[in-house]
């Protein structure tokens, strides 16, 4: 075995000379396994770890000639690569924190990525070098391919739409190839069959693998179940590899036809797989030696060889140009020519290009000349200005958009109609564009209008005789509120719980009605004058009205708790409310004297008046959330007007049309009118004003209109009230429940109730309907039923059932009373079903399994719900959120094997932080204790220097305090220990002068002397040992008398020994004493 920098693909060495490489006979799978990339076989064997240290999310490729693996650390924005076995690692990128795609060039050695936030394609050689932004300005890119034969670029975009988009390898001849506004993921190329894969997700939860060719033709779909949480996908042979992060496995499945997957590894993965990619000689083809024959693809693209003009000649169509290899075509940059016709300016396109004029100046109809904009005459009514013509004049369009036939009205992106778009308007050329709907909506045939998806919407209206349903067209009225008590001029409607909520200015009360069952309560009844407007905030679950008499705007809950005033100033009679919960504004009307449109935020700050010209009595409102755009419409004037979210971009929809409107609602085109005048239902397109249509008649005095569809009120999250209905899991799309089951179930016929896998059959077979009263009760608080003990019951049939009863590995199967059940293994606990090692479980733990899940719904019954739109990224690792109202607080179930308040730890990574987060507690325990302890040392020093340098340098006592200086200082000798210990001598001169005396202790003690005269050394002083110490007292003290000179004076009248008497004291002979 070589060592790991010369290790082959496959870890054995097939050289037999210096001229021989490595090989891999075998195909096999390389995979992101937690921190590190991992090889497995495709029957599932041979699983060992390739790299370590590449980080916790990434994306990878290879290239295998080099046998070398190249990924992407998503989190650190860093690209490497490295030998197989993990050497020679080098970091080749690390300027990008959002990659989301990459693609290794084998053929020309270069590296693709794609950032997502910034929209861009990148390239550099695989050595780092030569780094080059291919493609701009992209919504969203990601999972990018190369093709380096065809020499072909392929990858995803998101956005309004998802689409798969197509360009050569230098980035130009940008094609889109799929549009859809069903969710796209995980992209893959098949460069055998020369067609790219991608799993599909429907709006209404179903989910696909889809196929075409290189051009997006021959479109092929397969109806496959597939979780959300795929993460990789690859493409060998007849079979499609890809990862499912939450089932901690890889899956196998036909490309031709899918059907059931195959577990490629035997064994679940102790955590999540990430990107994948199959290893074989045939997934990285080498291309033949250059020759002069045409691409295989000759003739569908325009930067390739286009036909065959002779054997052996390719030839280039229009605006490209024969590369010099003569393979393949290159664009040529007509603008570098002077050829090209322009009079001002030139852009250059793939294969072509167009003339440009500066600011001022506008294109004649010769598409070349570039003429001065003038002011229009006569009857034209251009926006835009005029040019000059030897026709006459001509009007001018905006970039973008192009004149129509009657050459007075502009249509493209730019233009009022958005070149006809329904929603969302792509440039492409100056004289071209692309529409595209946002997600939920499907484009129509003619490429331009945006129809929803989902059920079909009906309008409620309200009027004097009650609340009605109505249908977009006028058919199947039906009446909601039997018995409206008084006039109801104010009604919305709440998706969530499916409550119409609407306001009696008779009765002064706000009440709601449910739509299925038909319960009606009284919310306000206090407070209230005469409500004419109302709005629900279907996010943050509140509930808005305006009081024109009061002249107020109000709040409260949903149950009409917490009843406030937010605006009770600058207002005369507002009538018309409606909320943007995305945006947290809240819009109402104002028709007293001073009428207005105004905006604030949904605490009433913040005032910011939309419109207060050309007013007279605007009445309702309502709010395009797919442009956000409100629109308001005035009762007196019978005008209809359209603004942004700012106030700015106003616009005059309808005039005297629709008689005396008081109020409207938008969805996809239209717009609903309830008219006063003619008491009538109208509707009329909502850019144009045109397309004026009657939808019902004989109305008594019809009022607020509310359109009720999933897609009318975004965000929206239908999990939020019960769970949706759903008996374990709840995912809302599209304004939609959709209801799938934990592990180990399988959902019912119902689509709402799920039972345990193994009893499906037994109960199918049977005939037993029991079989959906498996899940527990969605309505109820208390558990009446022991759910572990009804599906147990039905689990098992015969001791035979234990071998399918799904034990974790960490379990073993067990029969109890005849009846097979799971029990984890000593050292684990769990259900048996999932069982977590004793040594690594932690409190912190917030991971419940399946069946825990469910008990634990059915006691706490509605006391938990599922976390609102704006927590559904608040748990990490594809945790469940739960929202508890009474404690106002969130928390996670955790995906198995994550642990953490947010799932934000697995159990080693919290192990290792854990044991990181108490050693760093002790080192600072250590070093705070360290910092008192120098701390106080420091002070101890201090005092001891300062008390010591008094003692020394303390002068002047008083004559009476001799001795007790002396004392003093015999202290301070005896609590100072030194290696030379020493004493003072006090001594008394004949001025009066006491002058302390430092000596070193001696090993004997001498006689004083009491000789008059000049004194020796030894006379000045009695010298002790071993802990004695002489003093000196002076026998007279001659004070203020002058002595003459050579007088001398005593200088000691005695010595006398103190402390300690361990040993006979040293007396001063007699004679001293005179």
């Amino acid at each position: 075995m070589l060592q790991s920098a010369e290790a082959c693909w496959d870890e054995r060495d097939s050289r037999t000379g210096s001229n021989s490489s490595c090989t891999a006979s075998q195909p096999f799978l390389i995979f992101g396994h937690g921190k590190a990339i991992h090889r497995i076989g495709l029957d599932g064997k041979h699983h060992r770890r390739l790299v370590t240290g590449v980080g916790g999310s990434i994306l990878l490729d290879f290239h295998f000639n080099e046998e070398r693996v190249y990924w992407a650390d998503r989190h650190a924005g860093v690209i490497y690569k490295a030998s197989v076995g993990g050497a020679n690692r080098k970091k080749l990128y690390s300027s990008d924190k959002h990659i989301s795609g990459l693609a290794v060039d084998w053929i020309s050695n270069s590296v693709y990525w794609t950032s997502g936030r910034k929209g861009e394609i990148k390239s550099m050689n695989i050595d780092g070098q030569n780094q080059r932004t291919l493609v701009r300005h992209l919504p969203k890119p990601s999972s990018i391919n190369v093709d380096p034969i065809i020499r072909f670029l392929f990858w995803l975009c998101g956005g309004t739409a998802s689409t798969i988009q197509r360009s050569d390898v230098t980035g130009r001849m940008k094609v889109t190839l799929i549009t859809t506004a069903e969710h796209l993921k995980a992209l893959s190329i098949d460069r055998e069959d020369k067609r790219l894969f991608w799993v599909q997700f429907g709006l209404q939860g179903e989910n696909k693998i889809g196929s075409c060719d290189y051009d997006g033709n021959a479109l092929h779909i397969i109806d496959q179940p597939m979780r959300r949480e795929i993460l990789g996908l690859t493409v060998f042979m007849e079979y499609i590899y890809y990862t499912n992060a939450a089932a901690h496995d890889i899956k196998q499945v036909s490309k031709y036809t899918g059907g059931d997957p195959r577990d490629v590894n035997s064994k679940q993965l102790a955590k999540p797989p990430d990107d994948i990619k199959v290893v074989h000689s045939l997934n990285q083809p080498m291309a033949d030696a250059p020759s002069p024959d045409c691409d295989e693809k000759s003739g569908n693209c325009v930067n390739i060889c286009s036909s065959l003009a002779e054997p052996g000649v390719c030839k280039c169509s229009d605006g490209f140009s024969l590369s010099k290899q003569g393979t393949y075509c290159e664009d040529v940059n007509e603008c570098a020519h002077w050829n090209h016709g322009c009079s001002l300016g030139c852009e250059n396109i793939p294969g072509s290009f167009f003339c440009t004029c500066p600011k001022g100046y506008a294109l004649l109809p010769d598409r070349k000349t570039c003429q001065e904009i003038v002011p229009c005459w006569g009857n034209m009514t251009c926006g835009n200005g005029c040019l000059t013509t030897g026709n006459g004049s001509i009007c001018v369009c905006p970039e973008g958009s192009v004149l129509q036939e009657g050459r007075q009205i502009c249509t493209g992106c730019s233009s009022v109609d958005r070149g006809g778009c329904s929603q969302s308007c792509t440039p492409i050329t100056p004289t071209r564009w692309q529409c595209s709907c946002q997600p939920g909506y499907q484009l129509h045939q003619d490429g331009k209008q945006c129809t929803a998806t989902g059920p079909p919407p009906y309008l409620l209206v309200a009027s004097l005789v009650g609340v009605q349903r109505i249908n977009t067209d006028g058919s199947q009225d039906q009446t909601v509120v039997t018995d409206p008590r008084g006039n109801i001029l104010a009604v919305d409607y709440d998706p969530v719980q499916k409550y119409v909520y609407f306001a009696s200015t008779t009765r002064r009360t706000i009440e709601r009605i449910h739509l299925n069952d038909g319960q009606r309560e009284v919310l306000v009844s206090d407070g209230l004058s005469s409500v004419e407007g109302l709005a629900i905030d279907w996010i943050h679950r509140k509930m808005y009205w305006t009081d024109k008499s009061r002249s107020v705007v109000g709040w409260s809950s949903l149950m009409g708790e917490h009843k406030e005033t937010i605006i009770d100033k600058g207002l005369e009679e507002p009538r018309g409310i409606a909320v943007h919960p995305l945006a947290k504004k809240l819009f109402w009307t104002d028709v007293g004297s001073q009428p207005a449109v105004e905006r604030a935020n949904l605490e009433g700050t913040d005032r910011v008046v939309i419109a207060n010209t050309n007013l007279v009595s605007p009445t309702g409102l309502t709010i395009d959330f797919t442009e956000d755009q409100v629109f308001w419409c005035d009762q007196r004037k019978g005008l209809i007007e359209s603004a942004a979210l700012d106030g700015s971009d106003r616009r005059v929809i309808s005039e005297n049309q629709v008689g005396r409107p008081f109020d409207l609602t938008v969805f996809e085109d239209s717009l609903w009118i309830s008219d006063w005048e003619r008491q009538q239902l109208r509707s009329v397109h909502k850019r144009t004003g045109r397309k004026l249509q009657v939808i019902h008649t004989a109305m008594v005095q019809p009022s607020s209109i509310v359109m009720v569809h999933p897609l009318t009120k975004p965000g929206m999250d239908a999990c939020l009230h019960l769970n949706g209905g759903c008996a374990q899991l709840c995912e809302s799309k599209m304004g939609l429940s959709h209801c799938s089951c934990q592990p180990h179930f399988v959902l019912s016929a119902d689509g709402k109730s799920c039972f345990p896998v193994d009893s499906s059959k037994d109960t199918t077979e049977s005939g037993d309907d029991e079989a959906t009263d498996l899940s527990p009760p969605l309505n109820t608080g208390s558990s009446n039923t022991d759910f572990h003990s009804v599906y147990t019951d039905k689990m098992i049939s015969d001791q035979h059932e234990c071998d399918s009863l799904g034990c974790d590995v960490s379990a073993r199967c067990v029969l109890d009373a005849g009846t097979p059940r799971c029990v984890c293994l000593e050292g684990f606990t769990g259900d048996g079903w999932s069982c977590v090692d004793l040594k690594s479980t932690s409190p912190r733990a917030t991971s419940i399994s399946p069946r825990e899940e469910v008990t634990t719904q059915q006691h706490i019954g509605n006391s938990v719900m599922s976390c609102p739109s704006s927590h559904e990224s608040y748990c990490l690792y594809q945790g469940v959120c739960f929202y508890f109202p009474e404690m106002e607080s969130y928390a996670c179930n955790c995906m198995s094997g994550y642990l953490g308040e947010r799932c934000q730890f697995n159990d080693l990574e919290w192990l290792e932080l854990h044991q990181a987060e108490k050693e760093k507690r002790r080192n600072v325990v250590i070093a705070a204790c360290m910092v008192v302890l120098i701390s106080l040392l420091s002070i101890i020093a201090c005092v001891t220097y300062c008390y010591r340098t008094r003692g020394f340098f303390h002068k002047h006592p008083s004559v009476d305090n001799v001795s007790e200086t002396s004392v003093t200082n015999e202290i301070m000798s005896e609590s100072t220990s030194t290696a030379f210990p020493r004493f003072y001598m006090v001594l008394e001169q004949e001025e009066g002068k006491i002058i302390p005396a430092l000596f070193p202790r001696r090993a004997t003690c001498s006689s004083c002397s009491s000789d008059t005269g000049p004194m020796s050394d030894n006379s000045w002083f009695c010298k002790h040992n071993r802990g004695y110490e002489c003093a000196t007292k002076s026998a007279s003290v001659v004070g203020g008398s002058q002595k003459s000179p050579g007088q001398s004076s005593p200088s000691l009248s005695r010595c006398t020994t103190f402390k300690p008497t361990a040993h006979p004291p040293t007396s001063c002979p007699e004679s001293s004493l005179s």
